[in-house]
């Protein structure tokens, strides 16, 4: 009789067992599935928006790009580009982009985008009120005086305007 409740409790231990391993198992199995759904969805639309606008751009001849702090494996660039293409109802944008790039072979891995029409002189207006603000912050911090480099950027921008209308009226329809 000790025999058989010995066995018993043994087949009662083992059936609780495999049912808690059962759903031990199919929980797991859900969030492994949760997560690879997650993992894909992220990678499409981390991933492909931004390089998708990127590649649907034109670079600028006369907007240099600004490279940023870096890591060993990788360079992050701003840069200013044209948009033909209509999105949303809007076409003729410039596109100010940061990509993240591959230091050796230069592919941009990353990027992401903000498009301004580029007839928004009031947004590209701000635009430039804030990147003249930083030129100041950086030139009163090394004490530099910034007239200087305001009057040859204008100079520049002067000299070389012809070219820019002609680029922006040859890449966007207007």
């Amino acid at each position: 009789m000790a025999d058989e409740m010995n066995n018993f409790e043994k087949n009662i231990d083992k059936d609780f067992f495999l049912e808690r391993f059962e759903k031990l198992s199919l929980k797991l199995e859900q969030l492994t599935d949760s997560i690879s759904k997650m993992k894909n969805k992220l990678g499409r639309t981390n991933r492909t928006f931004g390089l998708k606008a990127l590649r649907n751009s034109e670079p600028l001849e006369f907007a240099k790009g600004v490279k940023g702090v870096g890591s060993p494996t990788k360079k992050y660039i701003l840069s200013i580009r044209a948009i033909t293409g209509q999105w949303k109802g809007r076409k003729n944008d410039i596109l100010i982009t940061i990509r993240q790039q591959e230091k050796e072979t230069k592919e941009d891995i990353k990027a992401l985008g903000i498009r301004i029409p580029i007839s928004d002189i009031k947004n590209i207006r701000n635009l430039t009120q804030e990147i003249i603000s930083l030129l100041y912050i950086a030139c009163e911090l090394k004490g530099i005086e910034i007239t200087e480099i305001l009057r040859e950027v204008l100079q520049d921008i002067n000299k070389n305007g012809y070219n820019m209308i002609q680029e922006i009226r040859q890449k966007m329809i207007l």
